[in-house]
């Protein structure tokens, strides 16, 4: 027969196991916890260096993108809009209801054929709105696509005989330049007849991170100062890619010979000591000489060796103001 006191030291002791058994439980839970903060951190880092790698891929790649050309031609044999007509298939279908219907029986007894004939006249009446309002949107529609059409064909024909202002227009009409963030701030243009001139307001050099991120043995995050000569480079990419990206958007809607671009940075005037907007880089680019590049493979920087170009770049100091690049008469 079990006595009190050994009832109570068998209860003490599934007592002890229990909380045993609880503190086992909770170091393991704290260990799984740890291991799956250890591996969420180790995610982390990957992905942050991953994003670094990726911004750092695109302010040197921007010269990469570019829209698909402008088919002038193709614009200027495209047929001029159709005008729309009023079309009555919605009244047709009603009024076909209205003349076929045939009261029954029960609307006889019960005196509801006139309450039925009203109705479907009703609906002829809402079938011709319904008409009208199908074709007032046409129509409107219409308007547009004449007008777009009209413009177009103005443009086309002021391109064909190399007209500046329709240089101008062209641009203004597809504005390829709306959404310039990775290029610059603001673009100014100079139209001539067989050239456009191009003054582009780039970016300042805080679009280029000052550090790089890397990831050590132990997956932890690593965050470094980029040495400067390595930040004055990704600033020299950038421009120079920029700049290239500039004059293939130019000539992918203008039939022009070539494209000077000119970066313009807010730079020290060593005269007077303030900050002016200056040109670090100007570049002369015919679409020949671009196209006949690997655009996926070149260093931008390298790359402007191929056109004729002025740029003083020091891998220490960075930019230094130069003039803007004429053509070799």
């Amino acid at each position: 027969m079990t006595t009190f006191k050994g009832a109570m030291r068998s209860y003490g002791a599934a007592v002890r196991r229990m909380e045993r058994e609880q503190q086992r439980q909770a170091r393991e839970a704290a260990k799984r916890f740890k291991e799956q903060q250890k591996l969420q951190e180790i995610e982390n880092a990957q992905q942050a260096v991953s994003d670094w790698e990726s911004y750092v891929e695109t302010i040197q790649s921007v010269h990469k993108n570019c829209t698909d050309p402008i088919d002038w031609k193709q614009i200027e044999e495209t047929e001029k809009p159709n005008e729309p007509i009023l079309e009555t298939k919605n009244e047709v279908i009603a009024k076909n209801k209205l003349a076929s219907f045939k009261p029954s029986f029960f609307d006889k007894v019960f005196g509801s054929t006139q309450k039925k004939i009203n109705r479907l006249s009703q609906q002829v009446e809402q079938a011709q709105q319904k008409d009208q309002k199908e074709f007032d949107i046409a129509y409107k529609n219409y308007l547009d696509e004449l007008n777009n059409w009209n413009e177009l064909q103005e443009i086309s024909a002021g391109i064909k005989k190399k007209d500046p202002e329709s240089y101008k227009n062209a641009l203004q009409y597809f504005d390829p330049f709306s959404d310039i963030g990775e290029l610059g701030t603001t673009i100014s243009f100079n139209f001539e007849e067989n050239h456009i001139d191009i003054d582009l307001h780039v970016n300042s050099l805080d679009v280029i991170p000052d550090y790089e991120l890397r990831q050590t043995s132990t997956g932890k995050l690593s965050k470094k100062n980029i040495p400067k000569t390595r930040y004055n480079e990704l600033y020299q990419d950038h421009i120079c890619s920029a700049s290239m990206r500039i004059a293939r958007e130019v000539f992918a809607y203008l039939p022009i010979d070539y494209a000077r671009i000119n970066a313009m940075a807010k730079i020290v005037n060593t005269k007077t000591g303030h900050l002016e907007e200056q040109p670090i880089l100007s570049v002369i680019f015919p679409p020949q000489t671009i196209e006949s590049l690997n655009l996926e493979t070149i260093d931008p920087s390298d790359s402007m060796q191929n056109f004729v170009h002025n740029m003083n770049f020091n891998k220490t100091k960075g930019f230094s103001v130069i003039e803007k690049v004429e053509l070799q008469k």
